[in-house]
């Protein structure tokens, strides 16, 4: 820490600030102590850089909150760590204070050691931060990183990547990188300075983006596994929009050569190209296992929509499952389920939520049910009409989808899909199922 440091209290209430001044003064190498009320602080932070900033918020104050927005706003303060003091806050305003770059938060009533281990942190962080933004500016004065984006340039990209690698390896980490570029199937197409923004802000703060070419680009994801490496792509798709996507090709790095590791990774983004939003683990290709895709590109494979049961068949998925599951290697198998039960969690179930809650407010005799897991089902029956989506699971990179209308004991298939289940969404999932839902509406409306 700096030998003198600055701390700011920010409260409306004198007494508190008294409470807390009284306690710091435990704290060593504190040179000053200021205060002032939450409306004073706009004005008192104009040319006065303090270290740390202790912020008192009672009863979801919308000012306190305010005040954190514009101060991370502005350049000279954008690394100044927040102390949020929470009295009867609710849980949303802390998470959005948190949101707006609030450092720590303390919890009344007020521990003398707590606050003091909560501060000296604070002065820390601040001490770091400043120094990883000298270092920053170092390394863009030096042509390391583009001074324009703040990623990597291509001309230090081996390097940059040979280093984390070896610190992987040293400190026995897990990673993962991502050679990633923009679908050009799609007719949005995002140039390389837009398509830096969406992969920055897809990834965390001590994840790195790498140029490899003009339309190329690496993600180092520092202790990740393979199912946290979807979860970016899907996150960096969902960003994109849906005029606009991304190939990629992934690793986790363990003791393969680093010639093994790009390699590898050109020959998977180039195979993921061919497709539309697809992702391919890239250890595949150095390993004489075969290429399991994941794929999240639109488009439906409709098979035979006549004279199947509304109930589940276990024999239309699983007659394949063993011959498929022997074509894939172990690490495939678990990152598919591991990314069908978040897909399970992110889209499926929530989406069953909200349509339950649509049809509870059309205030009809309904009856509604579902459920999910590697079968899901969504019903919603009145009197002799009833309707349903069922989604089974293959257990690896399928899903069977269902969309069934029953009136008067008389099936009708609405619609039947095999599909990779990463492309539903939770914008096509909700399509299919207000459109089941619209029907099964209009039949009962017929029959009243």
């Amino acid at each position: 820490m700096a030998d003198i440091n600055t701390v700011v209290i920010v409260s409306d209430r004198q007494e508190l600030v008294s409470q807390i001044s009284q306690k710091l003064v435990l704290l060593r190498n504190l040179d000053k102590i200021k205060s002032c009320s939450v409306e004073e602080a706009h004005n008192m932070f104009d040319g006065f850089n303090p270290n740390v900033l202790i912020l008192h918020c009672d009863n979801n104050n919308v000012h306190a909150i305010n005040l954190i927005k514009k101060l991370k706003k502005q350049e000279t303060y954008k690394n100044l760590p927040i102390l949020l003091i929470n009295e009867n806050c609710s849980r949303e305003v802390v998470v959005e204070a948190f949101d707006s770059g609030i450092s720590d938060v303390l919890f009344m009533p007020i521990i003398d050691y707590e606050l003091l281990i909560r501060v000296i942190w604070c002065l820390q962080k601040n001490e770091l931060n400043l120094n990883i933004e000298s270092r920053m500016n170092f390394l863009t004065n030096l042509g390391v990183v583009q001074s324009e984006t703040g990623v990597y340039t291509q001309k230090y990209c081996d390097d940059f990547l040979k280093n984390e690698i070896a610190q992987s390896k040293k400190y026995s980490q897990r990673a993962c990188i991502l050679l990633i570029s923009p679908d050009k199937k799609y007719p949005n197409y995002r140039n390389p300075k837009d398509f830096i923004t969406v992969l920055k802000q897809s990834i965390r703060m001590n994840d790195s983006v790498v140029i490899k070419d003009v339309d190329q680009f690496y993600i180092y994801l520092q202790k990740t596994k393979l199912n946290g490496a979807y979860s970016v792509f899907e996150r960096i798709n969902n960003k994109l929009g849906i005029d606009c996507g991304a190939n990629a090709g992934v690793v986790e790095v363990q003791d393969q050569k680093f010639e093994d590791i790009v390699t590898a990774l050109s020959d998977a983004l180039e195979k993921a190209c061919e497709n539309t939003n697809s992702l391919i683990v890239a250890s595949d290709f150095y390993s004489n296992a075969p290429k399991p895709k994941i794929s999240l590109e639109s488009g439906l494979k409709a098979i035979d929509r006549e004279n199947i049961s509304n109930s589940f068949r276990e024999t239309d998925i699983e007659s394949t499952d063993k011959e498929q599951q022997n074509s894939f290697d172990k690490n495939s198998i678990k990152l598919f389920n591991q990314a069908y039960t978040r897909k399970l969690k992110v889209v499926v179930a929530p989406v069953f939520k909200k349509y339950e809650n649509i049809l509870k407010i059309k205030g009809q005799d309904l009856a509604i049910n579902s459920y999910t897991g590697t079968k899901s089902l969504f019903s919603v029956s009145s009197g002799d009409v009833s309707a349903s989506m069922a989604i089974e699971y293959d257990g690896i990179e399928h899903a069977l989808v269902r969309l069934t209308i029953m009136d008067d004991d008389q099936r009708r298939l609405f619609e039947t899909e095999t599909i990779d289940f990463t492309i539903l969404d939770y914008r096509r999932v909700s399509m299919m199922l207000s459109e089941l839902i619209d029907k099964f509406i209009i039949i009962l409306k017929k029959r009243g």
